[in-house]
């Protein structure tokens, strides 16, 4: 009786062991893909406030404004249109750098504007280049300038971070499998034995291998569960902590990894249990040793 209590003691504690061992993992695996979400976030709030300012005539008409407003308003790569009058711009230019212009020039010199922010996807320099340029063509508009060096460097920024994270995830994404399945393989390999009695007495493939991947699947919903409530409480510590940092790693946007960690250890953990016990149904008594 001692000796099955002590056996049973070794079962459960590589059980435990395994499914410590994944929990880890997939916390660390949700961690990368909330670091991935806030990325992309920060991305498309940075692309989401570029755009340009289209700066009209002095004599433009009303309805020449009117025409720019409902084209701009309406444009699939504008994501916003704040509208300035002359007014508006020389008041708030004299609040900002305490001078009075007209007492100066007896002339407001400012023109009405309209601040537009373009859409993440056309916050590139080829598509901003084209749609100023069209827009400086149009009657009543003086100007149209753009911060194009600005978006370069976002979208220079954006690219290298891309260039390095795409690798990495897909290693560590390997490196995860790999330990699960290495973590896994020797809690099957403590049962090798049994599996053996097992295809003695007549039991097949398919009976022997459904205990063990029920274990792993077990495993792998456990392993779920605790690495979710852990990246949970870790995101609302960082949610307390800054403010800013809760808009970007947003609950919408990582809402999709919690599920995708409970069905990775689900489906790696039942695969792993799978192959491991596949190894060894096909092993000679011989040379289990």
């Amino acid at each position: 009786m001692k000796k099955v209590s002590l056996t049973g003691k070794s079962i459960f504690g590589k059980q435990l062991m395994a499914t410590v061992s994944v929990m880890i993992v997939l916390l660390i695996l949700g961690i990368f893909a909330c670091i991935a979400v806030g990325a992309r976030n920060f991305s498309d709030t940075l692309k989401s406030r570029m755009g340009f300012t289209v700066v009209m005539n002095d004599d433009v008409s009303d309805e020449q404004l009117a025409s720019v407003k409902r084209m701009l308003s309406g444009a699939r790569y504008v994501n916003e249109v704040t509208f300035t009058s002359a007014d508006e711009t020389l008041a708030a230019w004299e609040r900002d750098n305490g001078e009075d212009v007209m007492a100066v020039l007896g002339v407001n010199p400012f023109g009405a504007q309209f601040e537009v922010t373009v859409v993440p996807e056309y916050a590139v320099s080829d598509s901003l280049d084209m749609i100023t340029g069209r827009l400086s063509a149009l009657d009543g508009i003086d100007e149209v300038s753009t911060t194009t060096r600005v978006v370069d460097v976002v979208n220079n920024v954006v690219d290298i971070l891309s260039m390095v994270f795409l690798p990495l995830a897909l290693a560590l994404l390997v490196v995860s499998g790999v330990l699960i399945n290495n973590t896994i393989r020797l809690t099957v390999y403590s049962s090798r034995f049994l599996i053996h009695t097992m295809k003695l007495v007549g039991a097949t493939g398919a009976f022997i291998r459904r205990p063990f991947i029920r274990t792993g699947i077990v495993n792998g919903v456990v392993a779920g569960l605790v690495s979710g409530l852990l990246l949970w409480m870790l995101i609302v510590a960082v949610h307390r902590a800054s403010g800013q940092l809760a808009q970007i790693v947003t609950w919408t946007g990582v809402a999709w990894v919690f599920p995708a960690m409970l069905l990775t250890g689900i489906v790696i953990c039942g695969v792993a249990a799978a192959l491991a016990t596949n190894k060894y149904l096909r092993l000679d008594y011989d040379e289990m040793f």
